[in-house]
């Protein structure tokens, strides 16, 4: 089992992070514990909604490679004007 709770300076550091653990991976079964507070206008204030589509559509396609699943849980996110549509934008990626 493999635990990924990405950090970084920066937006494209902390996405390099994730696609370079997706990319090694060989799981199954991928598990995503959804935190949307480090959206740009959240406290983390730090990616932007497109991304969180970016990271679904990663996660699931590491799945299909991997010939198994994956699942998201909420987590975080306290900005509520912005949570629904960044929470969207992960589950479109998730499911293609």
């Amino acid at each position: 089992m493999t635990i990924l709770n990405p950090g970084g300076q920066g937006r494209n550091e902390y996405l390099k992070i994730v696609t370079n653990a997706l990319d090694k991976t060989d799981a199954d079964i991928i598990a995503v514990s959804a935190g949307f507070d480090n959206h740009e206008e959240d406290w983390g204030g730090l990616l932007k909604t497109e991304d969180y589509t970016y990271m679904g559509k990663r996660v699931r396609e590491t799945a299909l490679r991997n010939h198994g699943g994956c699942f998201g849980i909420l987590e975080g996110g306290y900005n509520h004007a912005v949570l629904g549509k960044n929470v969207l934008a992960f589950i479109e990626g998730l499911s293609g």
